[in-house]
């Protein structure tokens, strides 16, 4: 039997439905942390989290980033972001807020664990913190292992703060960015 080669079409989008580009279209069925059941709020697994590195475990996993990437990016986020976690908010770097998110954000792109930088740009913001971020929370999601059903990334990026406007920044920077799969 010879192979089809025509395809069911798509249904047709609504126009005013979010795109690529928009945070909406990566939420999932939360849209906000209020929608998010109680029982399902990361903090309470805090006792689950006892002394584990989830960021160490995951980066074991990326064979894809080249060293240099990790070097200069995802290990200094790591850092910074635990130490965030465990100094200003005295929560496990796995369980955040999506306030916790936004306050990270903010204190470094004010300069936050830095001697020379007084603030940061857009272009540090998203690719030395919110993009490994963003991937880490995306990682912990997809693995059963884990309680992680929303990532608090993309819901600090659904409010008003300096998340979304670095994730906005990012989706106009790159104007190819919906032609990519």
């Amino acid at each position: 039997m010879a192979r089809k080669d025509t395809y069911p079409e798509q249904p047709v989008r609504p126009s005013d439905a979010p795109g690529e580009r928009d945070v909406e279209y990566w939420l999932g069925i939360y849209k906000s942390i209020d929608d998010v059941p109680d029982r399902y709020l990361l903090g309470n697994y805090e006792a689950e989290f006892t002394d584990e590195d989830t960021w160490s475990e995951y980066l074991s996993t990326r064979d894809d980033l080249a060293e240099s990437t990790k070097k200069n990016s995802w290990y200094p986020c790591e850092d910074r972001f635990k130490k965030f976690m465990q100094e200003e908010v005295g929560r496990h770097h796995a369980l955040p807020h999506p306030d916790n998110i936004e306050a990270y954000l903010q204190y470094i792109k004010n300069g936050g664990y830095s001697i020379k930088v007084t603030e940061r740009s857009l272009n540090t913001l998203y690719y030395q913190h919110l993009s490994p971020l963003k991937t880490f929370f995306g990682w912990l999601r997809h693995h059963a292992d884990y309680p992680h059903i929303y990532n608090p990334v993309l819901l600090a990026a659904h409010t008003d703060g300096i998340t979304r406007e670095t994730w906005y920044w990012q989706t106009d920077y790159k104007p190819e960015y919906t032609n990519r799969t």
